[in-house]
């Protein structure tokens, strides 16, 4: 379901490596095209019905007649993309044994490793795609995420989970990597989205070589995911703030909550991706102090460095 507001953006490219990055001069003149597209279209509320009741915002209210022309808010009933997502939390690697480390070996290297090991294992799983999400930030709590797109219906969607966390349990494991690393995976449901046209629920790839993200991570108490709560998730999240105060330049393109469908928490991630994150970091970071000034939560920016 969709709901109005403003800006427009280029089409998806096509998989794989077809070409290479983008030249500096290629992608200003993207972001001018994308710039004079933005009062093309309405930016777009998208929220599955059967959680309108929990994430249509506090205070917004649907209108009697929504194919009128003066509604603040329009409405567009679409097909159900039925996508469900995993998401890889990995903190930092630590050594069994630090007096045996070799110090010609860079954990993060070890890392990476891993993570492109677990993305081919959940690409052999048969999950739809997936992405590498680096963390852009020293010595950060998540170094890498890993991030699954699931496009099926949910009996197999959890036997996919299942037998991708066993295999992630399995190669992640202490005794035989020689080191230990707090990490949790879970699968989420879109439970709302603010987007840019045009809007394409269904793939996650990016739009160019400077898309970047800033990925939110909240966990509360099962039985403390109220409705009040959660319809106040605009606020909570920092998703308002990120929508009024990034910069244009940034290139906003879309700002996804998810919901944990498993595990013994609840936990929420909120994705915000931008078109030219990359290109105009300096001026996307700025909003992470007041972020970060919260205490709520953890925040992070990220790039995508490894895809299928």
């Amino acid at each position: 379901m969709f709901f109005g507001g403003g800006g427009a953006g280029p089409p998806a490219p096509p998989r794989g490596r077809g070409r290479g990055p983008m030249t500096r001069e290629e992608a200003q003149r993207l972001r001018e095209e994308e710039l004079a597209g933005q009062g093309h279209g309405k930016d777009c509320f998208i929220i599955p019905q059967a959680n309108l009741d929990r994430f249509l915002p506090d205070g917004v209210t649907l209108p009697r007649e929504p194919r009128k022309s003066n509604n603040l808010i329009n409405i567009l009933e679409v097909d159900d993309p039925k996508i469900i997502v995993s998401f890889h939390l990995m903190g930092q690697l630590h050594p069994l044994n630090s007096m045996l480390e070799n110090p010609m070996v860079n954990s993060l290297d070890v890392h990476f490793n891993l993570s492109r090991n677990l993305l081919k294992c959940a690409q052999d799983l048969s999950a739809g795609e997936g992405y590498i999400f680096k963390n852009l930030e020293k010595d950060a709590d998540y170094p890498y995420i890993n991030y699954y797109v699931i496009n099926k219906p949910r009996e197999e969607a959890g036997q996919f989970y299942t037998n991708n966390k066993m295999a992630s349990h399995e190669a992640l494991n202490a005794s035989k990597l020689g080191y230990s690393l707090a990490h949790s995976m879970d699968l989420y449901d879109e439970v709302a989205t603010i987007a840019r046209p045009p809007v394409d629920p269904a793939h996650k790839r990016p739009t160019t070589d400077y898309t970047g993200y800033i990925i939110c991570i909240y966990q509360v108490f099962k039985g403390d995911d109220g409705e009040k709560f959660e319809r106040n998730w605009l606020y909570w999240t920092g998703a308002r703030m990120l929508y009024k105060n990034l910069p244009r330049n940034v290139g906003l393109k879309r700002l996804t909550l998810h919901k944990s469908a498993t595990g013994p928490n609840v936990n929420y991630i909120l994705l915000v991706e931008c078109s030219h994150f990359l290109d105009n970091i300096n001026q996307a970071a700025n909003l992470l102090p007041v972020l970060r000034a919260r205490i709520c939560g953890y925040t992070g920016i990220f790039r995508i460095v490894e895809s299928f």
